[in-house]
């Protein structure tokens, strides 16, 4: 039957899917469903194929990737990538302490968010960038520059009027203009605090303003969106160089939010689905380097900007993770009925608990089937998951006839999924395995039901009652506490 590939690490080969040189089904029979699965060779190839796209079209001065780690918190793929020499925005103390447990080097981590003293000062301590969210930080890196000895690196993260941006917005339902939704947004400094605080941060000794962060995020795929986003960030440092007294970027971050090849972003709301159609692809990496390169450098020297040896930070955590990731779920039962109408539910062990952009960004999933990859479709069902949710992981699905015990493999996982995965119903996250070749090791371990509840604290006052607890499959009493 011969091999298909569906892409650089996923191919089907005499009807079964394979992640490199695994095969799917082998993989959940190994590590048991649900589970995440990583292609290592993926993630490198996706790391290098964005730093020299980058590094292709920003010709005027060095590039730093520096992909977000809330994309995806596995220490392990957080090393990979500190090993292909790419960088990392922490969003607050809890991801600064994981950029550096796995590995990235501190003058190559942006410390971005909100932060409290204590962020700050181990911020400056270790040498990280600081991207300042708030007016307050400001005093906060003068008290810790006071306290440490040490120097600090900032720049304001910026918000950008966007006024020119009118087409609707990808992340709603709702038709509101990008304009509108993305200003709603609550991250960034206001530009009037930005024009305000300039002079006092240039004077602060101790501190080197280094530049300008933005991230305005994905609200279309289109790379004239990428454009437009460029044109209104150069109108924003133009007015701040005007307000500083002739202050100029040495680096300039332009954030991230770049799409995954197939896609799924918001293809459950029909007017995204009708303008995509059906399988198709976005553009790929370079087209988008090209459109936010060349726009910013355009735009920036329009405004008489002198962009040679200006440093570009790009945080493309979606488009790094995304394909490299696969969900696999188990069948575990099928629900037919005939009337008022007919309908059929094909149920899993998996949830949308596990895999949230079901319905925090209306994803519409690719999938296969994982040993009848090739096999043509032959019913219509809902894929559901096994939460009290509605749980429509795959809403009206063509699918081969599968039966309990099949393996449904969900594409294009690796971004937020396992991030955002939570305990609804007391169901414990599923486990990560990597991927390299025909390798397969555990990253994450699959939680157990005595982790969900790990945090519990019963009050002594409520413990005289009888408490029974299931292990180990057999069901034993603990006596009356006195």
């Amino acid at each position: 039957m011969g091999t298909t590939r569906l892409d650089a690490c996923l191919s089907i080969r005499d009807g079964r899917l394979l992640v490199e040189g695994c095969a799917a089904a082998d993989l959940a029979g190994r590590h048991g469903t649900p589970l995440s699965v990583v292609s290592e060779d993926q993630l490198r190839r996706n790391a290098r194929r964005i730093a020299s796209a980058f590094g292709a079209h920003w010709t005027e001065g060095p590039v730093n990737v520096l992909p977000s780690i809330k994309a995806n918190l596995s220490l392990a793929l957080r090393r990979i990538l500190s090993e292909e020499g790419l960088g990392c925005d922490a969003f607050g103390g809890p991801e600064l302490y994981a950029a550096l447990r796995g590995g990235v080097p501190p003058e190559l981590i942006s410390v971005n968010g909100p932060k409290e003293q204590e962020v700050v000062d181990e911020a400056v301590a270790v040498g990280a960038k600081l991207t300042l969210d708030h007016v307050d930080e400001v005093a906060m890196i003068r008290a810790a520059v006071e306290r440490t000895g040490g120097k600090a690196v900032v720049r304001p993260r910026i918000r950008p009027d966007l006024t020119s941006l009118r087409l609707a917005s990808d992340w709603l339902e709702e038709e509101l203009p990008v304009s509108r939704v993305a200003q709603v947004y609550k991250a960034g400094i206001p530009l009037e605090d930005v024009l305000r605080i300039g002079p006092e941060l240039l004077r602060m000794e101790g501190v080197r303003v280094s530049g300008v962060h933005v991230h305005v995020g994905r609200h279309r795929t289109e790379p004239d969106y990428w454009r437009a986003v460029m044109g209104e960030v150069a109108t924003a440092i133009a007015e701040i160089r005007d307000a500083w007294g002739g202050w100029e970027p040495s680096e300039i971050d332009v954030g991230g939010g770049l799409p995954i090849p197939r896609d799924p972003f918001g293809r459950e709301m029909s007017r995204i689905r009708e303008r995509s159609g059906a399988g198709s692809r976005t553009a790929p990496i370079e087209v988008y380097a090209d459109a936010i390169c060349g726009s910013l450098r355009d735009e920036l020297r329009r405004r008489g900007f002198e962009t040679a040896g200006m440093t570009l930070e790009v945080e493309p955590g979606r488009a790094l993770y995304g394909d490299a990731g696969v969900h696999l779920m188990s069948v575990t039962r099928i629900k037919r009925q005939t009337r008022p109408f007919a309908w059929t539910w094909v149920e899993t062990d998996s949830t949308e608990n596990f895999l949230p952009d079901v319905f925090l960004e209306h994803n519409r999933w690719s999938f296969v089937v994982a040993d009848r990859a090739d096999a043509p479709p032959a019913m219509h069902a809902d894929v559901v998951g096994s939460s009290c949710n509605p749980d429509r992981i795959l809403p009206e699905a063509d699918l081969p006839e599968v039966e309990p015990g099949d393996v449904i493999a969900v594409l294009d996982t690796g971004a937020y999924q396992d991030a955002l995965a939570n305990n609804f119903n007391a169901l414990p996250r599923p486990a990560t395995v990597l991927v390299s070749g025909e390798r397969s090791e555990l990253i994450r371990r699959a939680e157990t039901v005595q982790d969900v509840f790990a945090r519990d604290v019963v009050p002594e006052r409520l413990q005289d009652r009888r408490v029974v607890v299931l292990e180990d499959e057999e069901r034993k009493e603990i006596e009356w506490r006195q």
